[in-house]
């Protein structure tokens, strides 16, 4: 089978080492992959995804999240909460990003049948951050919601 690259995947042990080399120097509005890997070893509907190059580096990391912390954000049992998302210091501002946003809803399509939402808090202060989900084309709803580091917008996708 032939992968157009780049491409979204699941993580699984052989993305070990490379992602031990991602490098994110600024947590101020995400968690670390590492964190997230951690996490998703004992929390069953965590599902780590990468976006990985025809050179199998890894710029783009994110999580998908079945658990309840969605209900934050939406009333929809038949969506996932995008969380953790960051790209590595040595691929920011290549478009990696805007990618990883844009092939999710047919990821999502192909491996989650059963959603047909996503969505996602993003912190007020984080201007980049929002103006990649609207580019990609999340809607910002009019709730709000409270999180530990400040008022998050909230942005949804139908897919």
């Amino acid at each position: 089978m032939t992968h157009q690259y780049p491409m979204l995947t699941a993580y699984n042990s052989a993305f070990k080492e490379s992602l031990e080399h991602f490098q994110l120097a600024d947590l101020s509005f995400t968690g670390s992959p590492a964190h997230a890997i951690h996490v998703s070893l004992s929390a069953k509907g965590y599902h780590p995804i990468l976006l990985v190059t025809s050179d199998r580096e890894i710029p783009t990391f994110l999580v998908l999240d079945y658990g309840d912390d969605k209900y934050r954000y939406t009333d929809r049992s038949d969506s996932l909460l995008i969380r953790s998302f960051s790209t590595d210091d040595r691929f920011h501002r290549r478009g990696f990003a805007l990618q990883a946003m844009t092939l999710l809803p047919d990821y999502v399509r192909g491996n989650f049948s059963d959603i047909h939402e996503l969505v996602l808090g993003v912190n007020e202060r984080n201007k980049p951050a929002q103006q990649l989900y609207e580019r990609s084309g999340f809607t910002k709803i009019s709730r709000t919601y409270q999180g530990a580091k400040g008022k998050q917008f909230i942005y949804r996708k139908t897919v």
